[in-house]
């Protein structure tokens, strides 16, 4: 039985892997601040930062969820970001060298700044317009030289606009859907910045592909190849919900960095057998559905 150690495994991605993953092939282990409730799952509760080398057994495969997400928080506490971002990740980097450990690590869109072209595939160089894909980038480079100097097997992947059930509260399909849900109206910054949406499950047949595949040192794009506007976003989250409520651009909701479209170019996971399956209405769905029910 193959182990797994999941780190931030009660976040947005944590739950919806943890719910995917076959628990009659895999010895999971799942470390968070937090730990979820009504599951036979080993748990430890604990900070990233004061992880220790005996909650990692030998030979798992660590799928380094734990980390600062929130480009705005990371903006206002940079020193906290680089501590959780970087330093977690190093540490966790040399535990797994220790005990012979597979890593993957989940880097971020952010990476590629104002993309050269569209789409956007991996060999496109890197920027750090923010603090938060800084930091991102600074996890990939130490991942990388931890594979070629220890020649471990470590794979990063770049997330696109990730969505769906329990994702986080400042995401903007999560505040559109709030306030359909409990507003008259619908406050948002800037309409027209499209980005490349992909469904949770999705992403997670996506890690599932790379863990059966880990080998010295790889980074993919996950995302779909489409993308939308943030007004095609709310028009359909409005058409799912049947509340035809008027939408309202605030201008300070609008970030000043604000990449007028990102699409994500995923030719290389799809040569091992990876495609998106969930369709933009169909993903917004479930997605609307979960929060629904929640607030019920």
């Amino acid at each position: 039985m193959k182990k797994i150690v999941i780190t931030g495994h009660t976040g947005f991605i944590g739950q919806n892997l943890i719910n995917e993953l076959d628990k009659k092939k895999f010895n999971i282990t799942g470390i968070s601040r937090t730990c979820l409730d009504n599951t036979n799952l080993n748990q430890i509760k604990r900070n990233i930062q004061n992880i220790k080398n005996s909650d990692i057994e030998k030979n798992s495969i660590i799928i380094h969820l734990a980390g600062m997400t929130n480009v705005l928080d990371c903006e206002k506490n940079p020193t906290e970001c680089f501590r959780i971002n970087v330093e977690c990740t190093q540490k966790i980097l040399q535990i797994a060298k220790e005990k012979k450990c597979k890593i993957i690590f989940p880097s971020t869109s952010h990476v590629y700044g104002y993309p050269k072209k569209i789409p956007i595939d991996e060999n496109q160089i890197v920027s750090a317009t923010s603090i938060y894909s800084a930091s991102k980038i600074a996890g990939e480079i130490l991942c990388q030289g931890y594979s070629n100097t220890y020649k471990m097997d470590i794979a990063v992947f770049r997330l696109f606009s990730a969505y769906g059930p329990k994702n986080s509260d400042y995401k903007v399909e999560s505040r559109i859907i709030s306030q359909l849900l409990t507003k008259k109206k619908i406050k948002l910054g800037n309409l027209s910045p499209k980005r490349d949406f992909i469904y949770i499950l999705d992403v997670v047949n996506a890690i599932k592909v790379i863990m059966r595949n880990l080998k010295k040192f790889e980074i993919y794009n996950i995302g779909t190849g489409k993308s939308h506007s943030i007004k095609e976003l709310s028009i359909t989250l409005k058409k799912i919900s049947g509340k035809n409520i008027p939408i309202e651009t605030i201008k300070n909701y609008s970030r000043k960095t604000d990449i007028p479209n990102v699409v994500c170019e995923n030719k290389k996971i799809r040569k091992l057998g990876w495609e998106p399956k969930i369709s933009f209405f169909k993903g917004l769905e479930m997605t609307y559905e979960s929060y629904k029910i929640k607030s019920e």
